[in-house]
């Protein structure tokens, strides 16, 4: 969900968690009112607030824009080696502002994410001196469900 309300000279963006939300909001000065509230904007910034939501989660704020939804199947082929999407290093996976794959707890347990279904295949999670790396091979067909069009 990714919802942009205008009011009173100011915008509120109320969003699910993404990692890299709050440093895009922090560029233009977006402050965390609470879970509740969600994110505060001066109005100036209301374009790049929606090029975030763009970016992020597929959709610009409207809610229009969030309540046209479809089923979404994705066949994971990793090509590049240096900036893997499917791979990560103590971190979750994330398309598109949807959470695919993560661990969970100090045990390292594999989890998924909501509305997301793997069809074929599935996530592998790997620790390594401390660390974890997770990673969705290649072929691996996944579907998400109730994602914005």
């Amino acid at each position: 969900m990714a919802v942009i309300t205008v009011l009173d000279g100011h915008i509120t963006l109320k969003a699910d968690f993404h990692p890299e939300l709050a440093t895009q909001a922090r560029r233009y000065r977006g402050r965390f009112m609470g879970k509740e509230t969600g994110w505060s904007f001066r109005h100036e910034h209301e374009e790049a607030v929606r090029n975030v939501c763009r970016t992020l989660y597929g959709v610009d704020g409207t809610p229009e824009a969030w309540a046209d939804r479809c089923n979404v199947q994705i066949e994971v082929n990793e090509q590049n080696i240096r900036t893997p999407l499917w791979r990560q290093f103590n971190a979750d996976i994330y398309v598109a502002g949807r959470h695919v794959a993560g661990v969970f707890g100090p045990r390292h347990v594999l989890r998924t994410g909501k509305g997301v279904k793997f069809l074929r295949g599935g996530p592998c999670c790997v620790l390594q001196r401390g660390a974890y790396e997770m990673d969705v091979p290649s072929g691996t067909l996944l579907e998400i469900r109730n994602y914005p069009r």
